[in-house]
């Protein structure tokens, strides 16, 4: 468990949330809410590659 440092404890509480709510901010924008037309391309593709069959592997 981590526990918070000393300054952050000194802190009034109105501080404390603002820099917790700042940091969930930074993290929200950086994610995106969807995944790039080349991810979800390369997903695809190989979801595809599993279900493609070779010339060797005839079917029975």
């Amino acid at each position: 468990m981590q526990y918070p440092e000393a300054s952050y404890l000194n802190r009034p509480v109105g501080a404390q949330l603002l820099r917790h709510y700042a940091h969930r901010d930074a993290v929200r924008r950086a994610t995106p809410l969807l995944p790039s037309f080349t991810t979800i391309a390369t997903a695809l593709a190989s979801v595809s590659a599993l279900f493609r069959r070779r010339p060797d592997t005839a079917r029975q």
